[in-house]
């Protein structure tokens, strides 16, 4: 038995709101092979919707490591700390940098973020038909977002940073990163300048250790794959790693394979290289 780590958005799920048939497929004849299929994605829980629920994961992390569901039950929740949230809300607020704070239940922010999002909605959607823009993921992330006049004393696992334009990505993550783990976006729609914090604490590797004990398996029955920043920890614990074909170079660097890009059956293509299918 394997245990098979998948990133979702660039890797299993494309922003434009479907997951390709040939990975569905590859993970239900996985499963049928006696392999558990794991959704290991920055994704808040709520954010698993539309075609992701097309397969029946055996485990779901979720928030970067922050929630960790297996056999369809949550057996972990994990947050930033209180002086983590106070501080890095501040330091957002301060310097009006647009950003959405998640939970595993509720993404927050203020009227200035959802109107960022709104704009870039429009921009992203722009010569898409109404059902088109509907199913963007964008759309949907924007309308999950739930207005708050104060973001001060909430409870998050993550922020995700909006590009508008006016703060760079690499001001954040200098300003951060001696406090907190700071790397690009892996939602792409969000802008080229948009970024995630979270706590040293949570991340996609500390997720796997929960569903590695829950299973009783062995480290080196893991396989992990992903494209993005977020899923370098998840290719450090893994005893094998694959990066997808349309993964940054940084991110191949770091893989022990690597197979085609999400539109080329990406997935289906490692799970076959792995003798999985």
């Amino acid at each position: 038995m394997k245990l098979i780590f998948l990133d979702a958005d660039g890797t299993l799920f494309h922003h434009e709101g479907y997951i390709p048939n040939s990975a569905i497929d590859a993970c239900i004849q996985a499963q049928k092979n006696g392999h558990k299929v794991i959704l290991c994605t920055g994704r808040q829980r709520i954010e698993i919707f539309g075609d992701m629920l097309k397969i029946d994961y055996d485990a779901i992390i979720a928030g970067s490591g922050a929630t960790i569901e297996c056999d369809h039950e949550i057996i972990e929740e994990n947050t930033l700390s209180k002086e983590e949230s106070e501080y890095l809300t501040k330091y957002l607020l301060d310097r009006n940098i647009p950003a959405n704070f998640e939970s595993s239940t509720k993404i927050y922010a203020n009227q200035f973020t959802k109107d960022t999002m709104l704009k870039k909605v429009e921009e992203q959607c722009k010569g898409k038909s109404e059902e088109e823009k509907a199913k963007h993921g964008l759309t949907i992330l924007t309308n999950q977002i739930t207005v708050v006049d104060s973001l001060e004393g909430l409870s998050y696992n993550k922020v995700s940073v909006i590009d508008n334009g006016k703060t760079p990505y690499k001001t954040i993550q200098d300003d951060l990163s001696d406090r907190y783990v700071v790397i690009p976006a892996t939602f792409a729609p969000l802008g080229k300048e948009s970024g995630e914090v979270t706590s040293f604490h949570i991340n996609k590797a500390t997720g796997m250790d929960s569903v590695i004990r829950y299973f009783n398996a062995d480290i080196k029955d893991t396989i992990a794959i992903g494209d993005g920043f977020n899923d370098l920890p998840m290719f450090e614990k893994a005893h094998l790693s694959v990066a997808m074909g349309n993964a940054p170079q940084e991110i191949k660097d770091k893989a022990d394979i690597i197979t085609t890009s999400l539109d080329e059956d990406g997935v289906y293509n490692a799970f076959k290289e792995l003798k999985l299918i």
